[in-house]
């Protein structure tokens, strides 16, 4: 934006060049990584949800353009600046602890911080947030494997429509623009064909999040500058490694259903919507 080039009618801008965020082709032929492009692309949104508040509220592909930076890796561009949301440091954390909590399987935090957000439901908030059963277990029992034609959200959607409208009329407007926000990048990420873990980058964003907010707040219990960043050291560890284990077992599972696609136990076709599952 050039300001001094701009009066009550008139604004003047830079014109931006670039493809869509969404375009593979565009991306390639600019010689840009797509794996580089879809994890800044989630390190960007997860900053604003999780670090500042200030949310970009509607990222399509057609807002995020993709463009060669100065380092000749790929360059961000956001667009259409006019739908952004301001997410409150109470609620932040209330979103930040919720997402610890579920990688976590602490299920009275997850009702805990739910509640503090006003969803009483939350196990099915958890999974409206995720876009994935909050559970790995929950995949044998799920209509993934028994149901070719739907994926375990549409089903999960039919199946609990009014208790998700509960969900959503709950929560505040802030957040509402917070899950179209994290829906969008999860679609984008999807369409060039998840060529980074969506999931342990949105986890790890929401835990450093918690990180600098629960650092100020153990101040005033922890005289010493030295024990507080000791507790918010060993909070962020237990947390790293209860992800890693969660993201060894998807990819554990993966690797049996292929096994038992292989040896004929298991249906290709249906395994597949496990696959896309466990790469969202």
């Amino acid at each position: 934006m050039h300001w001094d080039r701009s009066s009550k009618r008139v604004l003047t801008a830079d014109f931006c060049n670039g493809c869509k965020v969404n375009d593979m082709e565009g991306i390639k032929s600019q010689g840009l990584a797509v794996q580089d492009v879809a994890k800044k692309l989630i390190q960007t949104f997860a900053e604003q949800i999780f670090h500042t508040g200030f949310i970009h509220s509607d990222p399509h592909p057609g807002n995020v353009l993709v463009r060669k930076g100065p380092d000749g890796k790929a360059e961000l561009v956001l667009l259409d600046h006019g739908l952004y949301q301001f997410l409150d440091e109470k609620d932040r954390s209330s979103l930040c602890q919720l997402w610890r909590a579920i990688i976590l399987r602490d299920n009275a935090a997850m009702k805990k911080h739910a509640a503090a957000l006003g969803v009483q439901d939350y196990m099915l908030f958890s999974e409206v947030l995720m876009q994935r059963p909050v559970r790995l277990g929950q995949l044998w029992g799920s209509h993934l494997i028994s149901r070719e034609e739907a994926a375990y959200m549409q089903d999960m959607a039919r199946e609990h429509f009014d208790g998700i409208m509960e969900v959503l009329k709950a929560l505040p407007r802030p957040m509402l623009l917070v899950l179209r926000n994290i829906n969008t990048v999860r679609a984008i990420n999807s369409n060039l064909g998840t060529p980074v873990d969506r999931y342990f980058l949105m986890a790890k964003s929401a835990v450093w999040g918690w990180s600098r907010l629960v650092g100020a707040a153990y101040q005033g219990i922890y005289g010493s500058s030295l024990l507080r960043h000791i507790k918010v050291l060993w909070e962020a560890l237990k947390f790293e490694m209860a992800l890693r284990l969660e993201i060894l077992a998807m990819r554990l599972t993966a690797l049996m259903l292929r096994v038992l696609v292989r040896l004929g136990f298991a249906p290709k076709a249906e395994a597949e919507e496990v696959y896309q599952y466990l790469e969202m």
